[in-house]
């Protein structure tokens, strides 16, 4: 990047969150916002620079998150306040398995930073470092929290032994990751050996120029001059506590710090402010970690403070919504899609902030109609409900002239399935050709199109028909599926690129789609289903969401997440355990075998966070009008297709359904 552009983006930070500033005076703030490392690249000095700006004015809010969670805290934060953060944290993490801390879900978590830094997000890393004597995985208590004897740490901060050799391959593995970070050009708040003055971590509680401050340099040593990670800005952090020594005899120097920042998990003590504020000489200082969220009159008292991080479950456990909501829709604190912070990351990044909030499709680019299908089903959310009538493959329209037939209505939403049963006689080309072709003509009839994908197994040994566990894949072919390189691997890319071509025809004739994919993530019935963890079903949501978007081209789809209602999430099957995010979802849905007693719609919109959310019935399971006035929140519904016929009770049902002024029906046009 040249230095005209780097120019264009300080002053576009500077400009957008209207602070006046004389070219004198931006000199000067460009000097003293100067980066400890002298090639730090034009991003990361944009960054540092902006929170100088802010320092004394606002606060960025900010959530952590678990490494094999995800976005699961950050998209908590917004169901209790409807604002996302303004920071995104995570952690590298240390354990193994499907652990919160995994380091299994290293790969997984620097893509989720990657699509919170495009959303707008400002990016935090934390690192719990394994005791250098160990080998990943750990268990927290044994390693992260061991201690090394003198005699080791001495040998860890010489160079050539054995131990500072160890050390080094393990910073290095953390390096990999944080050069794809430098590579997309996504600065990051790196914040290592935190709470350094404590004695429950392995690297810290070591006064004096041998001790923990010695680490912290050796680190910044090997990462800036050895691997030339430009993109850092260095937060160093210290405990606010009574009961540990004082941050000043842990200080490695300010030429190796860009932040400081104190953790404080009891109360906002304004001594821990004025330590850190001292500690600084007027370098930005922040809260590194949070259990309860500052008040705005602490941070009114306390105004030098860039931003908070609120550790992980402890937005829920740890808050009360009301807390959360005071500091969120303060005026002085800053959320992600504020102008105030959205647009100077915009400016960083140079890109459009792509918003969700208030119904905008997750899909980067999504078309305008998209994007207007999504607004319909805001809008309509909480008022009426959507009908819709789904049809099978090779009966395209079948069980749709049924509900005209029957209940003299039109259904507003045509559903299809996009895979063809082998034994239907037909060639999945010609098959889905007929589909497009019928999908063409109820959207120009003015219905919305629903299309949903039950994937055959991608090894090909079993039909899209089979359900249950013998339709499994094992853990072996489950990892394979989920590795690029691997034949199982490219065999799903061929599958998925296949389904592309209808979904892109569809796009290019302007039919925005309902897209429901790998539907009832939570149950076992299909192949992709049931699978827990970072590496679990969600993982291969998001994996199909990146290709199509991003390989494929698709931007017509209006992305929906649908789970089973009747799956006991006591016995482990809760939604959360197997949802992708926010950022891969537009809408929700949940699937009943029965009737519904009572609301059932409470559990999807608590993990939805605020999406639409919508409702499918079996077949013959035609729900009483009364459904859609105790279950308020349906868009819309979706009924399965029926093969019984003209039977009187079904065809009273659907009279009595479709009858009722909260449900949305289309007028008889005879395109049916």
């Amino acid at each position: 990047m040249n230095g005209r552009t780097f120019a264009t983006i300080l002053l576009l930070a500077s400009l957008s969150y209207s602070i006046p500033l004389l070219v004198g005076q931006t000199r000067q703030t460009e000097v003293e916002s100067a980066p400890v490392n002298p090639n730090a690249s034009p991003e990361a000095r944009a960054l540092l620079h902006y929170l100088y700006s802010i320092s004394g004015k606002h606060t960025i809010t900010g959530q952590n998150n678990f490494p094999n969670h995800v976005a699961r805290w950050t998209d908590r934060a917004y169901d209790f306040t409807a604002k996302y953060p303004g920071l995104y944290g995570q952690d590298f993490g240390f354990a193994g398995g499907d652990n919160k801390d995994s380091v299994e879900a290293r790969p997984a978590m620097i893509e989720e930073v990657k699509r919170q830094y495009e959303r707008g997000a400002v990016i935090a890393l934390t690192w719990h470092a394994v005791r250098p004597s160990d080998d990943e995985p750990v268990t927290f208590q044994d390693s992260v929290q061991g201690r090394l004897s003198d005699f080791e740490w001495n040998e860890l901060i010489t160079p050539g032994t054995h131990l500072n050799d160890r050390w080094c391959a393990q910073v290095d593995v953390i390096a990999g990751y944080l050069k794809q970070l430098r590579d997309a050009h996504i600065p990051v708040l790196f914040r290592p050996y935190h709470e350094v003055n404590g004695s429950w971590f392995w690297w810290g509680g070591r006064s004096g120029k041998n001790g923990s401050e010695a680490l912290y340099r050796q680190l910044f040593d090997r990462f800036v001059n050895h691997h030339h990670l430009d993109n850092l800005v260095w937060v160093w952090n210290a405990s606010g506590s009574p009961y540990v020594p004082p941050m000043a005899d842990f200080y490695p120097g300010s030429q190796y710090v860009d932040i400081l920042s104190s953790d404080v998990y009891v109360d906002f003590d304004q001594s821990y402010y004025n330590d850190t504020l001292a500690l600084a000489s007027g370098k930005p200082i922040a809260l590194g970690e949070v259990g309860a969220v500052p008040s705005p009159d602490v941070l009114r008292k306390q105004p030098r403070w860039t931003y908070f991080m609120i550790w992980s479950e402890f937005v829920e456990f740890g808050n009360t919504p009301e807390q959360l909501q005071a500091v969120f829709h303060d005026s002085r604190q800053l959320n992600r899609d504020d102008s105030e912070l959205a647009l100077p990351m915009t400016a960083i990044r140079q890109v459009p902030t792509g918003r969700v909030v208030g119904g905008v499709a997750v899909t980067p680019g999504a078309t305008a109609e998209a994007q207007a299908l999504l607004s319909r089903l805001y809008s309509i959310a909480g008022k009426s409900t959507l009908s819709g009538q789904k049809n099978l493959p090779g009966a395209l329209n079948a069980s749709t002239k049924n509900v005209i037939q029957y209940a003299a209505k039109q259904p507003a939403i045509y559903g299809a399935e996009l895979e063809v049963p082998k034994a239907s006689g037909q060639s999945a080309f010609e098959a889905r050709q007929q589909i497009v072709e019928e999908a063409k003509r109820q959207a120009k009839a003015h219905a919305i199109v629903s299309i949903s994908w039950h994937a055959p197994r991608p090894t090909g040994t079993e039909s899209s028909a089979a359900k249950g566990s013998s339709s499994q894949l094992s853990d072996f072919e489950w990892s394979e599926l989920l590795t690029p390189g691997t034949r199982l691997h490219e065999r799903w890319l061929a599958q998925v690129d296949d389904v592309a071509k209808p979904l892109k025809q569809l796009q290019e004739a302007g039919v925005p789609v309902l897209w429901q994919p790998y539907p009832l993530a939570n149950s076992k019935d299909s192949w992709w289903a049931g699978r827990k963890g970072n590496r679990g079903t969600a993982a291969l949501y998001r994996q199909l969401f990146n290709r199509l978007v991003n390989q494929d081209g698709l931007h017509n789809l209006i992305w929906v997440w649908n789970a089973a209602a009747d799956v006991d999430s006591e016995a482990g099957d809760a939604y959360e355990n197997y949802f992708p995010g926010l950022l891969y979802v537009d809408a929700l849905s949940v699937s009943l075998g029965h009737s519904p007693r009572g609301p059932v719609d409470s559990q999807l919109a608590w993990i939805g966070a605020g999406k639409v959310i919508g409702i499918e019935f079996a077949a013959g399971k035609i729900p009483p009008p009364e459904t859609f006035e105790s279950n308020a929140k349906w868009a819309w519904f979706l009924i399965a297709p029926d093969d019984t016929g003209n039977a009187p009770d079904r065809s009273k049902a659907l009279s009595k359904l479709y009858g009722s002024p909260r449900v949305v029906s289309l007028p008889l046009t005879g395109a049916n």
